[in-house]
């Protein structure tokens, strides 16, 4: 079973970066749709859309070459640009080529719904014999290949997850987006390879040219509703959000991961002495490290078990601690850094664990040992950039300070989508207190859906926006390298008067299938510092009425304890004074 229609979209900015940029917020719309039907599927499965990104340049020595007088696309430029630009983590990008195989890395399974790898940097390799039902996207940045290359990269995208189809049609189709080709040339090689895979009926049928104007949904202006902007006129109707600032003296700064955290961060201070043979197993897996031989001849009807012995091992244990070094997915620590870590570690597995099951055996355990090292480093990491975060809190320095033009964050006058349903409540009643004057229903999961229609009725709220996903978006850096990007922001009011009172709340809604999730216990952790610090601040100085502002940030679970609901937390939220 495969991914049909096929949606075709070339780039009309004629840019490499921005075409990578559409494939990411495709891939943010499917995932979410992805995190959706995990939730509702009785299997409870769940998918991790990938993206495919073919480049023009791989090899060493070519970045930096030109081709047709413009500089070729190479992999490294695009995942810097990832990286660097889009928000994508070092670990969930990798890069596939003749001469570098970062998929075919004992250990990885791009199978596993638990694989972090979410973006793939290839030329060509992936044109033969590879297959991944993960994969829905194909961004296409080369201007060499042939339609013949074109047709089996979009051959890689379309294979089904789990053979079946979902109840979301956005995870039963696949996408190309293309830089240089037209979407008509495309159109024609995949027609055919459809056909000659035994697609009889009309294989034309099952693709769709976005980009033509009749498919696209026009772009629409949305803005912030007159009534809302009117309560802000002394700031130009400019509506601030607070990011977390350090001050420095007289100085404020916005939060830096790097800068305030990670540079606090001593590599010899981890807790090395927490790895134990308890905890880690090594000796027990090394011990496992055997190959087992069957026999069969004619008249069996079984394989026969034979016999197990050691496997044949070349690196030695120096090797596989500089492959160690090499392979971890740190791009923000240096490899002294990471040298030391390492060393560290083989030290106390050397002490803990039994001498003759583990020194000399490292080979037959590296990719385990790997595991263990980068959840031992993520914790650790985690412990010493939460302890820098608290510091500054403890001694008064971390801030709201609006005044910082660098640490505030406006809600856009207008922003601009590209809708095809507006969301209305299920009365048909069109929604009144959203701040802008169109919401999309395609933004929304069911539960994000039901908590804007839940707080566009609520006689508390004067207004809620609901936060776009985007790199230049409203987010909350916390005490790891990744922004949390909240759901919602709400701004109660004083019923009487209607007009703002003292909160703005920020939520971030977690479905009941993340409960108890990593990610949601960190939220909910920097959740308490950002509650603490927004507590009683001046907001944008409006005057005497609002000098006791507070910014409050809430996880909502879809899911609460004792029989309650995520209503009843909300609604103590919002009449709480």
């Amino acid at each position: 079973m495969i991914k049909l229609p096929l949606n075709i979209a070339t780039s009309q900015e004629r840019s490499w970066e921005s075409t990578l940029t559409m494939a990411r917020d495709k891939r943010v719309a499917l995932a979410r749709k992805a995190e959706e039907y995990a939730a509702t599927s009785p299997e409870q499965r769940w998918i991790r859309p990938i993206v495919l990104v073919q480049v023009e340049r791989t090899g060493k020595d070519q970045r930096g070459q030109k081709i047709r007088g413009k500089l070729a696309i190479h992999a490294d430029d695009v995942k810097d640009y990832l990286m660097q630009r889009l928000d994508v983590s070092a670990t969930a990008i990798a890069i596939k080529t003749s001469a570098k195989d970062e998929l075919n890395v004992e250990g990885v399974n791009l199978d596993d719904p638990e694989c972090p790898i979410e973006w793939i940097i290839t030329k060509s390799a992936l044109q033969e014999g590879w297959d991944c039902p993960f994969a829905y996207i194909l961004a296409s940045l080369n201007n060499t290949g042939s339609g013949q290359a074109m047709t089996q990269l979009v051959g890689r995208i379309l294979r089904q997850p789990y053979q079946e189809k979902t109840s979301f049609s956005a995870l039963n189709e696949s996408y190309v987006y293309c830089l240089h080709k037209r979407a008509a040339e495309i159109t024609h090689d995949v027609k055919k390879a459809l056909e000659d895979e035994g697609y009889e009926r009309d294989a034309i049928g099952l693709i769709v040219d976005v980009t033509d104007e009749k498919n696209v949904p026009k772009p629409r202006e949305v803005r912030i509703r007159d009534q809302f902007a009117s309560m802000y006129r002394q700031f130009d109707g400019k509506i601030y959000l607070p990011h977390f600032c350090v001050k420095d003296g007289k100085n404020y700064e916005p939060l830096d991961y790097f800068s305030h955290l990670l540079a606090r961060v001593d590599v010899d201070a981890f807790e090395y002495g927490e790895i134990s043979s308890e905890k880690w197993h090594l000796a027990e897996v090394s011990a496992k490290a055997n190959d087992r031989y069957y026999r069969w001849t004619l008249g069996q009807t079984e394989l026969e078990r034979d016999r197990e012995v050691e496997i044949d091992q070349w690196e030695d244990d120096t090797r596989v601690l500089n492959w160690l070094i090499a392979s971890l997915p740190y791009d923000h620590l240096s490899f002294k850094q990471l040298r030391r870590i390492v060393h560290h570690i083989f030290g106390r597995i050397h002490a803990a664990e039994l001498e003759h099951t583990v020194d000399g055996r490292l080979a037959l355990i590296k990719t385990e040992l790997r595991d263990r090292v980068v959840r031992f480093i993520d914790e650790q990491l985690d412990k010493q950039t939460h302890a820098a975060f608290n510091k500054l809190h403890d001694q008064g320095r971390l801030k709201f300070y609006l005044e910082c033009a660098q640490c505030r964050f406006p809600i856009p006058d207008t922003i601009s989508i590209k809708a095809t349903k507006r969301m209305v409540h299920d009365d048909g009643e069109q929604i009144a207190k959203s701040l802008f004057d169109y919401v999309e229903d395609e933004a929304h999961n069911e539960y994000e859906r039901a908590v804007a229609l839940f707080l566009d009725r609520d006689e508390n709220v004067l207004w809620w926006y609901r936060n776009i996903v985007g790199e230049d978006q409203f987010a909350i850096q916390g005490y790891r390298r990744h922004r949390i990007r909240p759901d919602f922001v709400v701004q109660d009011q004083d019923q009487a008067k209607r007009r703002p009172r003292h909160r703005v709340i920020v939520l971030e809604t977690k479905g009941a299938h993340l409960e108890n999730n990593p990610d949601t216990n960190y939220k909910r952790s920097v959740a308490e510092i950002f509650d603490k610090v927004g507590r009683q601040v001046t907001w944008q100085q409006l005057g005497e009425d609002f000098k006791d502002h507070q910014f409050r940030f809430q996880i909502l679970d879809q899911a609460d304890d004792h029989g309650r609901d995520w209503k009843d937390t909300l609604t103590e939220l919002l009449v709480a004074g």
